[in-house]
């Protein structure tokens, strides 16, 4: 039986519609500020740089704002108010994108905490664990937390020492007198004499219970290897790298990648890891390439290639950056011809405007390199994000000798081993 061509080509028109992709489904975010002040909200990704990475910002016009974007992949995000990059931080909270629609209503800063957020499968999944968190601990956790609060507001949270160092703070302008009284501070910190006895014994207690909520949130790690994972993970991989247990974080690092295996966090996560495991003293250096002004890639190995290097990660917005490297001046003439040689790499952003007129003015005598926008993860790689930068100083061999040392410590190193050289 022959089916009449009308029928035949209303079946296949509609066979053609049936088979049309659904529509690609898109992130998009809408959201009220209850705040009439607030010009704009941060969306600041992990390891960005609040005062000078292209931070994310979307306006608000009239209390509402809207943002919507294609992700390739989910990404778990800082949200904070647009005043933040004017005042070097501020309230913030976490955010997990995806593509598809969530809803926000931001509070003014001192009613953060009560900001709500809907849709998205990791923000439901964040707000879930956060609930049975704060369930399970946050009852004993409050007293202790307001005790700290008070005892901050009254100045009795610091030691005698320290708060004699914090007034100094105050006053002092000298870039060389700063890394002084930083150094210091970072001193009784090690020591364990910046607080006082009370704030020592209330921070104690504090501490007990954070391992309780580690051990809570590692459990969830490792039932949920998802994106509200990667956001702990990353987290404490930055700002608890001191105290953080590297194996449990590669063994986390080894979970999210098997579970997640193209998503572009597993670099970053393992460039910290890496940075936190090896840019130690008696370690090898981490090699790279970067590009030098005129656009030749430079590979930090060759420029070492036997000699007694100085790697000088800095940027022309770190005041106490430039201030250190100053220091570092007599001792590269004295033994530059003797097996000596420093490498400066900038950390510049957007373009090298400021670093090319920085470097007309100073004139500093050794080859500086660029890191623009963070392309070569360099910073990552030493661990120093989120920071102006770091020294190190390594061997003939490739062995990291020091770490920030100052210009009495590097000048002990050179005289000890190159003191006695004759001029190359």
């Amino acid at each position: 039986m022959k089916l009449p061509f009308k029928l035949i080509l209303l079946t296949l028109t509609i066979s053609l519609f049936n088979c049309t992709p659904e529509k690609a489904k898109m992130l998009e975010i809408d959201g009220t500020v209850l705040d009439p002040d607030i010009k704009s909200i941060l969306l600041v990704k992990p390891n960005q740089d609040l005062r000078f990475d292209s931070i994310l910002e979307i306006p608000v016009i009239n209390g509402r704002f809207n943002y919507k974007a294609k992700l390739e992949y989910p990404e778990a995000v800082t949200l904070m108010l647009g005043k933040a990059k004017q005042n070097g931080g501020g309230s913030f909270m976490p955010l997990f994108l995806e593509n598809d629609a969530i809803k926000l209503t931001i509070n003014k800063e001192e009613e953060f905490k009560n900001n709500t957020v809907e849709g998205g499968l990791f923000n439901s999944a964040y707000q879930s664990y956060k609930k049975n968190m704060e369930a399970k601990f946050f009852d004993e956790l409050l007293p202790i937390q307001d005790s700290l609060n008070a005892l901050w507001k009254s100045g009795e949270y610091h030691s005698k020492e320290m708060k004699v160092i914090m007034d100094q703070l105050k006053e002092e302008e000298n870039q060389d007198e700063l890394i002084v009284l930083y150094q210091a501070m970072d001193d009784l910190r090690e020591k364990g004499l910046d607080k006082s006895a009370k704030g020592q014994e209330l921070s104690d207690q504090r501490a007990s219970i954070h391992e309780k909520v580690k051990a809570f949130q590692q459990s969830y790690i490792e039932a949920n290897p998802n994106l509200v994972s990667y956001h702990f993970l990353l987290d404490d991989l930055r700002f608890q790298k001191e105290t953080i247990d590297i194996e449990m974080a590669e063994k986390n690092y080894e979970l999210l990648a098997q579970a997640n295996p193209d998503h572009p966090y597993n670099e970053i996560v393992l460039n910290m890891i890496n940075a936190i495991k090896n840019i130690k003293i008696g370690k090898p250096f981490i090699d790279f390439s970067a590009p030098d002004l005129k656009g030749n890639m430079i590979t930090l190995s060759n420029q070492i290639n036997g000699k007694i290097a100085l790697l000088d990660l800095w940027a022309t917005w770190c005041g106490p950056c430039i201030s250190k490297t100053r220091t570092m001046l007599p001792l590269y003439e004295e033994y530059k011809d003797k097996g000596f040689t420093i490498l400066g790499v900038a950390g510049e952003f957007k373009n090298t405007n400021r670093l090319i007129k920085f470097l007309e003015k100073e004139k500093w005598p050794w080859l500086n390199l660029v890191e623009l926008d963070r392309e070569n993860a360099i910073w990552q790689k030493y661990g120093v994000d989120g920071g102006g930068g770091g020294i190190f100083l390594i061997d003939e061999q490739g062995t990291i000798l020091a770490k920030d040392p100052t210009a009495e410590e590097v000048k002990e190193v050179l005289e000890n081993r190159l003191g006695n050289k004759d001029v190359i």
